[in-house]
């Protein structure tokens, strides 16, 4: 059993090791951005003197990366979590006993529809709400910084497709949500 006893501690530091990188890396989502708004801004009255040069080009690009930084740090949380999940799912499995591990992990996760139930799914809410609606600020004001670097046509475009992009990511989101309920209830179902 002392095997059994260092893979229990172990899986649960390293569940515990990913929630953590979750903070890390939204903090990582706005220095990223922080760095790239400045480089924008310390070259941004060079540029506007001459708006068909390579520095005007180079800034536009910056900007634009903007929300592409931001959906790819989103996606690498998206990782972590799912990460956390298959960790604690495998120590539901493997570690029935004592039965209240089992039912920790089931709890933090908002499986059983226990007294705290509505609670996790508001942590839940809050949580992809807190990373997907900076996202579409973001792209959108990434769009709006980038107007006087690229032309009207091309500004419109891009404002069109932020607004499609960002209905997409929301939608996502919010569908998501329901497949994760179905499945607790498929679960919860599975265990009665």
């Amino acid at each position: 059993m002392p095997l059994e006893d260092d893979l229990y501690r172990s899986l649960v530091e390293e569940s515990k090791l990913y929630r953590e990188k979750v903070s890390t890396i939204w903090l990582q989502k706005f220095t990223t951005l922080g760095a790239i708004i400045t480089f924008a801004a310390t070259r941004s009255e060079a540029a506007s003197k001459n708006p068909e040069s390579n520095l005007a080009h180079l800034i536009a690009v910056a900007i634009l990366s903007l929300p592409v930084v931001a959906v790819l740090l989103d996606i690498k949380l998206g990782e972590f979590g799912i990460h956390a999940r298959v960790i604690d799912n495998f120590i539901i499995r493997r570690f029935p006993n004592p039965p209240v591990l089992a039912e920790w992990e089931r709890t933090k996760w908002g499986d059983d529809a226990g007294p705290d139930h509505n609670l996790i799914l508001f942590r839940s809410i809050s949580t992809v709400a807190s990373t997907m609606i900076p996202t579409c600020v973001i792209a959108f004001l990434s769009v709006l910084i980038a107007r006087p670097y690229v032309g009207e046509s091309t500004y419109r475009c891009l404002h069109i497709a932020m607004i499609g992009f960002c209905s997409l990511y929301l939608v996502g989101g919010i569908i998501s949500g329901p497949m994760i309920l179905f499945r607790r209830q498929t679960s919860r179902n599975n265990k009665h």
